[in-house]
């Protein structure tokens, strides 16, 4: 009889030793449209956090969505923990500027992922080599109002530049303009993409169309005065190219709200951090990760103390 209050006392020991993981809190993350970039890399930061769930306790669901705005929406009216938000959105939400009717106080960070990166593309048989090279030729730079349009305007402000600087500031479509580039209605374009892109590939592949090098204090200017835009590098590996190609972009960040308990952030950022090298052979866009860019890149909103405390530890603090 003694012997089985012995073990009736170890057996609720044990249980208290694991009190997180008998919680068994589950973790929503908004993310994107199911055909979109964003909700696979919520499925990744799931599996991660599948991974360590002996340790922490937490489980991991992801949850589809209508993008960066409805994320927000979600995570305000606390129907999901943590979403998945452009580096801009965020900016714009910490500011309570254009469609955010006030600023999102309660709004937190957690970590930089992936780059959606600015490239210039010339046409196979033209002089254009270098950014220098495209002052006065027909560089297409996206439909008005749209994002590509507003990255295109970046990189000309970094260089100095106006369209006028140009010699002919061209509106085409996103859809056709590679097709006008390799037919030689336009003579560059300026792409902003998630790298490697497959019509980045096939331009390249079936018309010659060639990368421009970005090198130059333009991308450092751009990053400095944007601090919702990071710097990026995409891979010789991406599209064949001599050399890296060095460039700037929006980040897809993870954020959160103040809702979330410090030790459940923590649990999320450490175990994405220390699982990394996993988490980039997942998706090929999350292959070119870094530790300390996770920790600064395209940050606006405060940092989540529990992330900022993971920060801290593993030494990636800003």
């Amino acid at each position: 009889m003694a012997a089985m209050r012995i073990l009736a006392v170890l057996l609720v020991l044990a249980g208290a030793s694991h009190p997180v993981a008998a919680a068994g809190r589950t973790l929503v993350v908004g993310t994107g449209e199911v055909s979109g970039f964003h909700y696979p890399v919520g499925g990744a930061i799931c599996r991660v956090v599948a991974k360590d769930r002996a340790t922490h306790g937490l489980r991991c669901l992801v949850e589809p969505s209508a993008g960066s705005q409805a994320n927000l929406a979600a995570l305000k009216s606390g129907d999901i923990d943590m979403a998945l938000v452009q580096s801009r959105v965020q900016a714009l939400a910490v500011e309570g500027a254009e469609g955010f009717d006030q600023p999102l106080d309660e709004l937190r960070a957690l970590m930089s992922l992936h780059s959606e990166s600015v490239v210039v593309l010339a046409g196979p048989n033209g002089p254009i080599r270098s950014l220098a090279d495209l002052k006065g030729r027909k560089v297409n730079l996206g439909r008005p109002g749209s994002f590509q349009r507003a990255m295109a305007d970046e990189l000309l402000k970094g260089l100095g530049w106006t369209a006028a600087t140009l010699g002919a500031a061209m509106e085409i479509e996103a859809g056709s303009q590679l097709r006008a580039l390799c037919e030689g209605r336009t003579e560059a374009v300026i792409v902003t993409a998630v790298h490697p892109a497959p019509e980045i590939r096939r331009a390249i592949a079936e018309c010659g169309a060639r990368l421009v090098d970005m090198g130059g204090p333009a991308v450092a200017k751009v990053t400095a005065a944007r601090p919702w835009l990071a710097a990026a590098t995409i891979p010789a590996a991406a599209y064949g190219t001599k050399g890296d190609v060095e460039t700037f972009g929006t980040r897809a960040t993870l954020v959160a709200t103040t809702r979330l308990s410090e030790p459940d952030a923590y649990a999320l950022v450490k175990a994405v951090l220390e699982n990394l090298e996993p988490f980039g052979a997942m998706l090929p866009l999350l292959g070119q990760l870094d530790r300390d860019g996770m920790a600064v890149d395209g940050l606006t909103a405060p940092l989540h103390e529990g992330a900022a405390r993971y920060f801290r530890e593993a030494g990636l603090a800003p």
